[in-house]
């Protein structure tokens, strides 16, 4: 069916049904002028934006428009990880190309419901427009936070441990698989490694538990590669850092897309972006308290360097190139 046979209105209505996941604090979701939420007592109140756009973030020739719609939601869900905070309610806008099917708009916004299930979310509104010839997707996402436990960027300090919570650069493996169909490699790493990039998971329980114990001095989602981030944080913080090469953790399914496509996993891990894990920092003497805590939810927590002072530099050691400065590039959408 095309979406000029019901018109504006009739889209928005047979999207918007089953979108709220009513969660505590709603008081006003679609329907009216603006959605009503009251956040609760002692709580911040978070707020992020992205946005998607065919042929830079997502292609239809790559991934279904189920996994369009999850990931639209899910690169916010992680923002607001990286602050500590749980999702509470997203509006969405999108720009439709008037030749696109309404089966397609409906199954973006089944990717939506899904992830707005998961992460127990309300999407409350939006906006539809048409918009040849590209698909244009944002999603505003407001969150909160307990009242003085929201994580910067901005609180790291000389010999704090830097930490990530899952292996990285499987995004990025997954990437070059949809470009490189010919590319072999077992068949259960490439399902795996398609996983990472077109389902991406956000940390949130794990954000969540290290705000709400006052454990991490920083932090920030690994959304465009590892050293991009890790510098945001040293930038934030005015400080340096030190990785090391074997410590980076990668999945085994990004390790055999590497070795097929000819090149160190290291580099998607640190360059690739889009792995939504969280990189943060902690004090030394907070590590243990924060690796029993994270053992006793069934949390992955890899230890891969450490915080110096910033005229040191920014260092990764060990591996094929000895001690080598890490520079700040990862995906920038102006120079790219």
């Amino acid at each position: 069916m095309k979406i000029a046979e019901i018109g504006e209105f009739g889209l928005i209505k047979r999207i918007s049904s089953n979108l709220e996941f009513r969660r505590q604090g709603l008081i006003m979701g679609i329907g009216d002028d603006t959605a009503v939420f009251r956040p609760g007592e002692g709580k911040w109140l978070l707020m992020t934006t992205d946005m998607l756009v065919e042929g830079i973030h997502f292609s239809g020739h790559f991934a279904s428009y189920e996994q369009i719609g999850w990931k639209a939601v899910v690169v916010n869900v992680s923002d607001i990880a990286a602050m500590g905070g749980i999702p509470a309610c997203a509006t969405v806008s999108i720009g439709i190309p008037p030749q696109l099917e309404l089966e397609a708009v409906e199954e973006i916004y089944r990717g939506m419901r899904k992830a707005a299930r998961t992460y127990e979310l309300n999407i409350v509104g939006g906006d539809t427009v048409k918009c040849p010839p590209l698909l244009v997707i944002n999603v505003t996402l407001v969150g909160e936070a307990d009242e003085g436990k929201v994580i910067y960027r901005s609180g790291a300090a000389p010999g704090d441990i830097i930490c990530v919570t899952g292996p990285l650069g499987g995004s990025a493996a997954g990437l070059q698989l949809l470009l490189n169909r010919d590319l072999e490699c077992p068949e259960e790493a490439r399902r795996e490694a398609l996983s990472f990039h077109l389902e991406p998971q956000a940390r949130v329980k794990e954000g969540l538990l290290l705000s709400r114990e006052g454990l991490a001095t920083s932090m920030n989602d690994i959304s465009d590669g590892l050293a991009s981030e890790l510098h945001e944080i040293s930038q934030a913080s005015n400080t340096g850092f030190v990785i090391d090469y074997d410590l980076i953790p990668i999945a085994d399914a990004t390790k055999a897309v590497a070795k097929s496509y000819g090149t160190d996993p290291v580099h998607w891990a640190l360059y690739g972006g889009e792995d939504f894990e969280l990189v943060f920092t902690v004090k030394p003497r907070a590590l243990e308290k924060v690796e029993r805590l994270f053992a006793k939810c069934g949390f992955s927590l890899y230890r891969i360097g450490h915080v110096t002072e910033k005229e040191k530099g920014y260092l990764m050691r060990g591996g094929p190139g000895g001690e080598i400065q890490i520079s700040p590039r990862g995906y920038n959408h102006f120079t790219e």
